[in-house]
Protein backbone atom coordinates (compact mmCIF):
# COMPACT_ATOMS: atom_id res chain seq x y z
CA UNK A 1 0.00 0.00 0.00
CA UNK A 2 1.07 3.19 -0.66
CA UNK A 3 1.90 6.03 2.12
CA UNK A 4 -1.05 8.43 3.09
CA UNK A 5 -0.35 11.78 2.64
CA UNK A 6 -1.55 14.75 5.19
CA UNK A 7 -1.24 18.10 4.42
CA UNK A 8 -3.25 21.38 5.32
CA UNK A 9 -4.81 24.97 3.78
CA UNK A 10 -3.06 28.47 3.71
CA UNK A 11 -6.05 30.90 4.43
CA UNK A 12 -4.38 33.96 2.10
CA UNK A 13 -7.79 35.08 2.07
CA UNK A 14 -8.12 35.51 6.06
CA UNK A 15 -9.51 33.05 8.57
CA UNK A 16 -11.44 33.12 11.64
CA UNK A 17 -13.75 30.98 14.22
CA UNK A 18 -16.83 31.96 11.68
CA UNK A 19 -17.07 31.76 8.25
CA UNK A 20 -19.30 33.20 5.62
CA UNK A 21 -18.64 36.91 7.07
CA UNK A 22 -18.53 40.25 5.05
CA UNK A 23 -14.65 40.74 6.65
CA UNK A 24 -12.58 37.93 7.84
CA UNK A 25 -12.03 37.92 11.56
CA UNK A 26 -8.73 37.93 11.16
CA UNK A 27 -6.99 39.01 8.00
CA UNK A 28 -4.82 37.23 6.11
CA UNK A 29 -0.46 38.54 6.61
CA UNK A 30 2.67 37.39 5.91
CA UNK A 31 2.71 36.77 10.11
CA UNK A 32 -0.21 34.75 10.33
CA UNK A 33 0.76 32.81 7.07
CA UNK A 34 4.60 31.71 8.30
CA UNK A 35 2.65 30.79 11.87
CA UNK A 36 0.35 28.54 10.58
CA UNK A 37 3.24 26.67 7.69
CA UNK A 38 5.31 26.24 10.81
CA UNK A 39 2.56 24.69 12.95
CA UNK A 40 1.01 22.71 10.07
CA UNK A 41 5.17 21.29 10.07
CA UNK A 42 5.38 20.84 13.93
CA UNK A 43 2.31 19.17 14.02
CA UNK A 44 2.96 16.66 11.70
CA UNK A 45 1.78 17.47 8.48
CA UNK A 46 3.56 16.63 4.88
CA UNK A 47 2.35 20.04 2.78
CA UNK A 48 0.19 22.82 2.73
CA UNK A 49 -1.59 23.49 -0.40
CA UNK A 50 -1.61 27.52 -1.37
CA UNK A 51 -4.28 28.58 -3.43
CA UNK A 52 -4.74 30.56 -6.11
CA UNK A 53 -7.35 33.07 -7.29
CA UNK A 54 -9.00 36.12 -7.17
CA UNK A 55 -9.54 36.38 -3.01
CA UNK A 56 -5.98 35.02 -2.48
CA UNK A 57 -2.44 36.63 -1.93
CA UNK A 58 0.19 35.56 -5.05
CA UNK A 59 0.85 32.43 -4.33
CA UNK A 60 4.44 31.71 -5.84
CA UNK A 61 5.61 34.71 -3.21
CA UNK A 62 3.23 32.74 -0.17
CA UNK A 63 4.92 29.76 -1.65
CA UNK A 64 8.48 31.14 -1.15
CA UNK A 65 7.97 32.52 2.13
CA UNK A 66 6.82 29.17 3.44
CA UNK A 67 9.71 27.63 2.03
CA UNK A 68 12.11 29.92 3.46
CA UNK A 69 10.40 29.32 7.26
CA UNK A 70 10.02 25.88 7.09
CA UNK A 71 12.53 22.72 6.92
CA UNK A 72 10.57 20.01 5.88
CA UNK A 73 7.11 21.48 4.63
CA UNK A 74 5.82 20.80 0.86
CA UNK A 75 4.16 23.61 -0.44
CA UNK A 76 1.71 22.46 -2.91
CA UNK A 77 1.99 25.74 -5.01
CA UNK A 78 -1.35 26.26 -7.17
CA UNK A 79 -0.81 27.83 -10.71
CA UNK A 80 -2.76 29.00 -13.49
CA UNK A 81 -1.37 28.23 -17.25
CA UNK A 82 -2.12 31.17 -19.17
CA UNK A 83 -1.58 33.81 -16.90
CA UNK A 84 2.38 33.72 -17.14
CA UNK A 85 4.19 31.92 -20.07
CA UNK A 86 5.61 27.95 -19.24
CA UNK A 87 8.88 28.87 -19.63
CA UNK A 88 8.91 31.67 -16.96
CA UNK A 89 6.66 29.03 -14.70
CA UNK A 90 9.62 26.64 -15.02
CA UNK A 91 12.00 28.74 -13.86
CA UNK A 92 9.93 30.38 -11.71
CA UNK A 93 9.37 26.37 -10.04
CA UNK A 94 13.09 24.96 -10.52
CA UNK A 95 14.51 28.22 -9.16
CA UNK A 96 11.51 27.67 -5.61
CA UNK A 97 12.56 23.93 -6.03
CA UNK A 98 16.66 25.23 -5.78
CA UNK A 99 15.87 26.71 -2.65
CA UNK A 100 13.96 24.52 -1.14
CA UNK A 101 16.02 20.97 -1.25
CA UNK A 102 13.31 19.68 -3.67
CA UNK A 103 10.30 20.34 -1.70
CA UNK A 104 7.92 21.76 -3.71
CA UNK A 105 4.79 20.68 -5.73
CA UNK A 106 2.55 22.30 -8.36
CA UNK A 107 -1.66 22.33 -8.24
CA UNK A 108 -2.39 23.34 -12.08
CA UNK A 109 -5.91 25.29 -11.51
CA UNK A 110 -7.42 25.58 -14.85
CA UNK A 111 -10.65 27.76 -13.30
CA UNK A 112 -13.92 27.33 -12.76
CA UNK A 113 -15.35 30.57 -12.92
CA UNK A 114 -15.34 32.58 -16.03
CA UNK A 115 -16.24 35.55 -13.85
CA UNK A 116 -13.25 35.25 -11.74
CA UNK A 117 -10.85 34.83 -14.83
CA UNK A 118 -12.23 37.61 -16.13
CA UNK A 119 -11.44 40.12 -13.73
CA UNK A 120 -8.22 38.96 -14.43
CA UNK A 121 -8.38 39.72 -18.14
CA UNK A 122 -8.68 35.89 -19.36
CA UNK A 123 -12.12 34.92 -21.59
CA UNK A 124 -10.71 31.45 -22.80
CA UNK A 125 -13.58 28.80 -23.02
CA UNK A 126 -14.06 26.13 -20.48
CA UNK A 127 -12.55 23.31 -22.78
CA UNK A 128 -9.89 25.24 -24.60
CA UNK A 129 -8.30 25.96 -21.24
CA UNK A 130 -7.43 22.36 -20.71
CA UNK A 131 -6.19 22.62 -24.25
CA UNK A 132 -3.75 25.60 -23.29
CA UNK A 133 -3.28 23.74 -19.98
CA UNK A 134 -2.21 20.50 -21.71
CA UNK A 135 0.24 22.93 -24.10
CA UNK A 136 1.69 24.54 -20.99
CA UNK A 137 2.58 21.15 -19.01
CA UNK A 138 4.11 19.92 -22.12
CA UNK A 139 6.59 22.90 -22.12
CA UNK A 140 7.86 22.72 -18.76
CA UNK A 141 7.49 18.94 -18.78
CA UNK A 142 10.44 19.43 -21.64
CA UNK A 143 12.41 22.09 -20.04
CA UNK A 144 12.46 20.52 -16.64
CA UNK A 145 13.48 17.39 -18.26
CA UNK A 146 15.82 18.03 -20.87
CA UNK A 147 18.00 20.98 -22.46
CA UNK A 148 17.77 23.44 -25.60
CA UNK A 149 14.06 22.28 -26.14
CA UNK A 150 12.09 23.65 -29.27
CA UNK A 151 8.45 23.16 -29.02
CA UNK A 152 5.62 24.10 -30.95
CA UNK A 153 1.68 23.95 -29.91
CA UNK A 154 -0.95 25.51 -30.48
CA UNK A 155 -1.10 27.82 -27.97
CA UNK A 156 2.81 28.02 -26.98
CA UNK A 157 5.94 27.93 -29.27
CA UNK A 158 9.82 28.23 -28.34
CA UNK A 159 12.76 27.66 -29.73
CA UNK A 160 16.37 26.34 -27.92
CA UNK A 161 14.72 26.87 -24.59
CA UNK A 162 16.93 26.38 -21.95
CA UNK A 163 16.07 26.19 -17.91
CA UNK A 164 18.93 27.96 -15.65
CA UNK A 165 18.69 26.90 -13.13
CA UNK A 166 17.63 23.08 -13.20
CA UNK A 167 15.23 21.58 -10.62
CA UNK A 168 16.48 19.09 -7.97
CA UNK A 169 13.11 17.03 -8.80
CA UNK A 170 13.90 15.98 -12.35
CA UNK A 171 10.00 16.35 -12.75
CA UNK A 172 8.14 18.64 -10.16
CA UNK A 173 5.13 16.79 -9.32
CA UNK A 174 1.82 18.46 -10.72
CA UNK A 175 -1.51 17.46 -8.65
CA UNK A 176 -4.50 18.07 -11.31
CA UNK A 177 -8.33 18.63 -10.50
CA UNK A 178 -11.44 18.50 -12.44
CA UNK A 179 -14.34 16.45 -13.26
CA UNK A 180 -15.16 17.16 -17.10
CA UNK A 181 -13.87 14.88 -19.50
CA UNK A 182 -11.01 17.65 -20.61
CA UNK A 183 -9.81 18.44 -16.51
CA UNK A 184 -10.04 14.47 -16.83
CA UNK A 185 -8.01 13.62 -20.12
CA UNK A 186 -5.84 16.08 -19.34
CA UNK A 187 -4.85 15.10 -15.98
CA UNK A 188 -4.84 11.52 -16.73
CA UNK A 189 -1.62 13.27 -19.80
CA UNK A 190 0.27 15.09 -17.29
CA UNK A 191 -1.31 14.89 -13.71
CA UNK A 192 0.63 13.29 -10.73
CA UNK A 193 -2.03 12.92 -8.34
CA UNK A 194 -5.18 13.58 -8.85
CA UNK A 195 -7.55 15.98 -6.56
CA UNK A 196 -11.19 15.83 -5.44
CA UNK A 197 -13.60 17.88 -3.32
CA UNK A 198 -14.79 15.42 -1.00
CA UNK A 199 -18.22 14.18 -2.55
CA UNK A 200 -19.97 10.77 -1.24
CA UNK A 201 -17.26 8.21 -1.45
CA UNK A 202 -18.93 6.20 -4.31
CA UNK A 203 -18.68 9.44 -6.74
CA UNK A 204 -14.97 9.32 -5.85
CA UNK A 205 -14.39 6.14 -6.81
CA UNK A 206 -16.38 6.67 -9.58
CA UNK A 207 -14.04 9.35 -10.90
CA UNK A 208 -11.11 7.40 -9.99
CA UNK A 209 -11.88 4.24 -11.76
CA UNK A 210 -12.44 6.88 -15.02
CA UNK A 211 -9.27 8.73 -14.60
CA UNK A 212 -7.31 5.95 -13.68
CA UNK A 213 -8.59 4.21 -17.27
CA UNK A 214 -7.65 7.48 -19.08
CA UNK A 215 -4.34 7.36 -17.77
CA UNK A 216 -3.64 3.47 -18.52
CA UNK A 217 -4.18 4.60 -22.16
CA UNK A 218 -1.06 6.93 -22.17
CA UNK A 219 0.82 4.25 -20.46
CA UNK A 220 0.91 6.00 -16.86
CA UNK A 221 -0.07 5.53 -13.88
CA UNK A 222 -1.41 8.49 -10.78
CA UNK A 223 -2.06 8.49 -6.87
CA UNK A 224 -5.15 9.97 -5.73
CA UNK A 225 -6.36 12.89 -3.34
CA UNK A 226 -9.61 14.25 -1.40
CA UNK A 227 -9.28 18.12 -0.41
CA UNK A 228 -11.84 17.77 2.31
CA UNK A 229 -12.53 20.09 5.94
CA UNK A 230 -12.04 18.69 9.06
CA UNK A 231 -14.08 19.26 12.43
CA UNK A 232 -13.01 17.16 14.96
CA UNK A 233 -13.71 17.73 19.21
CA UNK A 234 -13.89 14.66 21.93
CA UNK A 235 -17.62 14.25 21.45
CA UNK A 236 -19.79 13.49 18.76
CA UNK A 237 -21.97 16.47 20.33
CA UNK A 238 -19.35 19.07 20.48
CA UNK A 239 -17.42 18.39 16.85
CA UNK A 240 -21.66 18.93 15.45
CA UNK A 241 -21.70 21.95 17.87
CA UNK A 242 -19.07 23.48 16.09
CA UNK A 243 -19.98 22.82 13.16
CA UNK A 244 -23.25 24.88 13.70
CA UNK A 245 -21.32 27.43 15.05
CA UNK A 246 -18.89 28.23 12.37
CA UNK A 247 -22.02 29.06 10.47
CA UNK A 248 -24.05 30.48 12.80
CA UNK A 249 -23.83 34.25 11.65
CA UNK A 250 -23.70 34.30 7.86
CA UNK A 251 -23.78 37.84 6.22
CA UNK A 252 -26.80 37.24 3.64
CA UNK A 253 -25.27 39.39 1.20
CA UNK A 254 -22.16 36.94 1.25
CA UNK A 255 -24.65 33.45 0.96
CA UNK A 256 -26.82 35.46 -2.03
CA UNK A 257 -23.50 35.78 -4.09
CA UNK A 258 -22.54 31.87 -3.65
CA UNK A 259 -25.94 30.98 -4.90
CA UNK A 260 -25.22 33.30 -7.64
CA UNK A 261 -21.66 31.57 -7.82
CA UNK A 262 -22.90 27.90 -8.35
CA UNK A 263 -25.30 29.36 -10.97
CA UNK A 264 -22.83 31.01 -13.28
CA UNK A 265 -19.53 28.85 -13.06
CA UNK A 266 -18.41 26.40 -15.67
CA UNK A 267 -17.21 24.41 -13.42
CA UNK A 268 -18.30 20.28 -13.40
CA UNK A 269 -16.92 19.95 -10.28
CA UNK A 270 -18.32 23.16 -8.39
CA UNK A 271 -21.73 21.90 -9.99
CA UNK A 272 -21.39 18.81 -8.14
CA UNK A 273 -20.69 20.46 -4.74
CA UNK A 274 -23.76 22.25 -5.19
CA UNK A 275 -25.90 19.44 -5.15
CA UNK A 276 -24.94 18.79 -1.69
CA UNK A 277 -26.26 21.79 -0.29
CA UNK A 278 -29.45 20.16 0.97
CA UNK A 279 -31.50 19.38 3.73
CA UNK A 280 -29.10 19.42 6.83
CA UNK A 281 -26.43 18.87 3.94
CA UNK A 282 -25.01 15.51 6.20
CA UNK A 283 -24.30 12.62 3.92
CA UNK A 284 -22.07 9.34 4.19
CA UNK A 285 -20.47 8.76 7.22
CA UNK A 286 -19.66 12.19 9.44
CA UNK A 287 -19.61 14.11 6.27
CA UNK A 288 -21.23 17.32 5.76
CA UNK A 289 -21.53 19.59 3.13
CA UNK A 290 -22.76 23.24 5.12
CA UNK A 291 -19.48 24.95 4.66
CA UNK A 292 -20.40 25.00 0.52
CA UNK A 293 -22.86 27.83 1.51
CA UNK A 294 -20.24 30.11 1.94
CA UNK A 295 -17.64 28.90 0.47
CA UNK A 296 -16.84 28.39 -3.09
CA UNK A 297 -14.05 24.92 -3.99
CA UNK A 298 -14.16 22.41 -1.34
CA UNK A 299 -17.56 22.64 0.79
CA UNK A 300 -17.72 19.92 2.85
CA UNK A 301 -15.92 18.16 5.92
CA UNK A 302 -15.48 15.32 8.06
CA UNK A 303 -17.46 15.79 11.47
CA UNK A 304 -17.26 14.27 14.80
CA UNK A 305 -14.62 12.48 17.46
CA UNK A 306 -11.26 11.65 16.08
CA UNK A 307 -12.08 7.87 15.46
CA UNK A 308 -15.27 9.41 13.55
CA UNK A 309 -13.40 12.01 11.88
CA UNK A 310 -10.57 8.62 10.68
CA UNK A 311 -13.50 6.32 10.10
CA UNK A 312 -14.68 8.90 7.44
CA UNK A 313 -11.05 9.46 5.90
CA UNK A 314 -10.67 5.91 5.28
CA UNK A 315 -13.71 5.69 3.65
CA UNK A 316 -11.74 7.60 0.95
CA UNK A 317 -8.42 5.36 1.41
CA UNK A 318 -10.32 1.97 0.65
CA UNK A 319 -11.20 3.15 -2.78
CA UNK A 320 -7.77 4.64 -3.46
CA UNK A 321 -6.87 8.10 -2.15
CA UNK A 322 -3.42 8.42 -0.73
CA UNK A 323 -3.21 12.41 -0.17
CA UNK A 324 -5.63 14.16 1.77
CA UNK A 325 -5.29 18.30 2.15
CA UNK A 326 -7.48 19.49 5.59
CA UNK A 327 -8.24 22.39 6.76
CA UNK A 328 -10.54 23.66 10.06
CA UNK A 329 -11.03 27.54 10.70
CA UNK A 330 -9.35 28.76 12.34
CA UNK A 331 -6.52 27.40 10.41
CA UNK A 332 -3.76 27.54 12.95
CA UNK A 333 -5.30 26.14 16.03
CA UNK A 334 -7.20 23.33 14.20
CA UNK A 335 -4.13 22.31 12.02
CA UNK A 336 -2.64 21.80 15.75
CA UNK A 337 -5.54 20.32 16.95
CA UNK A 338 -6.26 17.60 13.64
CA UNK A 339 -2.34 17.38 13.79
CA UNK A 340 -2.42 15.97 17.97
CA UNK A 341 -5.79 13.88 17.60
CA UNK A 342 -6.33 12.74 13.98
CA UNK A 343 -3.00 12.12 12.64
CA UNK A 344 -1.74 9.75 15.07
CA UNK A 345 -4.23 7.27 14.42
CA UNK A 346 -3.04 6.93 11.07
CA UNK A 347 0.31 6.48 12.04
CA UNK A 348 1.27 2.61 10.47
CA UNK A 349 -0.84 3.74 6.95
CA UNK A 350 2.14 6.57 6.68
CA UNK A 351 5.17 4.41 7.04
CA UNK A 352 4.99 2.60 3.95
CA UNK A 353 7.32 4.59 1.61
CA UNK A 354 5.94 2.73 -1.50
CA UNK A 355 4.94 5.77 -3.78
CA UNK A 356 4.48 6.64 -7.80
CA UNK A 357 5.60 10.41 -7.19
Amino acid sequence: MSRIHFSWFTPTNGDGAHIGLSKPEREPSLDYVIKVAQAVEKSGFDGILVPVGTPYFDSWMVGSAIVHHTTTLRPLIAIRPGFIAPSLSAKMASTLDLFSGGRIDINIVAGGSAHELAQDGDFVDHDVRYERGDDFMEVMNKLWEGDHVDHTGPHYSIKDGVLIPKNIQRKIPAFFGGSSDAGKESTAKYGDVYLQWGEPVEEVRAQIEDVRRRAAAYGRELEYGVRIHVIVRDTEEEAWAAADKLVSIVDPAVEARMREYYQTADSVAQSRMSVLLQGDFRFGKFKWAGIGRVRKGAGTAVVGTPEQVREGLQEYIDVGVTHFILSGFPHLEEAERVGATVLPLFKNERKSTVSSI
